[in-house]
């Protein structure tokens, strides 16, 4: 019993430590800028849209007129309806051009009712110049089933909020060939994509993933890792011991953090080799005898 409180106690400590670091860095890109997961998200595939009462008359003019603010909010009504006209209007406006922060705003709209026709206009906007109107129109991309070409463009795009977004996106549509692209991106530290490279990962691409030891860093490796090892589909069991088994190589919290994760995601019985693996190498790395 010692030995099992001193293990969660330890744990929780390297949790808070984990919380701390990895809250603040995520929640802005550099610069102030909010990255891909503070923008408006499109509604999740297969979602149904929820029908409502708007003024669509209004709201165009509004979206059409000069005030961003009214604009961007006219945008955000428009997309609360399943109405074909708004729909039209939103595409209306970003087809004669609106302010970025605006276009942010239609563009999520859009994302809450996707069309086939919608691609035209969404490949326009992933050729605009603020990052934050790309990553807008990547994230639109997760609800349409033939992106896949356009998804795994955005992965290489300069900015790294448009990554972000292309990693989500990732995530929804499974496009083939994302996992190097992915991989390159887990390299540079990148969590996004380490979060989409553990939502995908069958057990060669977690192969994969572990070999990154040395060059991906540690901690990013670890949480990818972790995530893999958590999904109630990931496996067979030697699979998931080759997953434990790397993250005993890993330093820093991130590691535990994962390790642990998975001893509290997994039953004690039926016994599971991996699960006893993960408790020995816990305990070796939190020095408990």
């Amino acid at each position: 019993m010692r030995a099992k409180s001193s293990l969660r106690r330890a744990r929780r400590a390297f949790a808070l430590v984990v919380g701390l670091s990895l809250a603040a860095p995520w929640s802005l890109a550099p610069g102030g800028v909010p990255d891909a997961s503070a923008q408006p998200r499109p509604a999740p595939r297969g979602a149904k849209v929820k029908k409502g009462k708007v003024d669509v008359a209004a709201q165009r003019a509004a979206l059409l007129a000069g005030d961003v603010e009214r604009a961007a909010a006219a945008a955000a009504e428009l997309g609360k309806t399943d109405d074909p006209a708004a729909h039209a209007a939103l595409l209306e406006g970003l087809g004669t051009g609106l302010h970025p922060e605006v276009a942010v705003a239609a563009l999520a709209a859009l994302g809450a009712a996707p069309r086939p026709g919608d691609l035209t206009t969404l490949t326009r906007y992933l050729r605009a110049r603020p990052p934050a109107v790309r990553a807008a129109a990547v994230r639109v991309l997760g609800a349409h089933a033939d992106a896949g070409a356009l998804i795994l463009t955005a992965l290489r795009d300069q900015a790294e909020p448009v990554r972000a977004a292309a990693a989500e996106a990732v995530v929804a549509r499974r496009p083939r060939g994302a996992a190097e692209p992915l991989v390159a991106l887990l390299d540079k530290g990148e969590l996004p994509a380490a979060r989409a490279l553990a939502a995908i990962a069958d057990a060669e691409l977690a192969r994969v993933v572990a070999e990154r030891i040395g060059t991906a860093p540690d901690g990013v490796l670890a949480q990818c890792l972790g995530q893999i090892l958590v999904r109630p589909d990931f496996g067979p069991d030697p699979a998931r011991v080759q997953v434990v088994l790397a993250l005993a190589k890993l330093a820093g919290p991130e590691a535990i953090t994962a390790l642990g994760d998975y001893i509290d995601a997994t039953p004690a019985t039926p016994p599971r080799a991996s699960r006893r693996e993960a408790e020995n190498v816990l305990k070796q790395k939190l020095g408990d005898d």
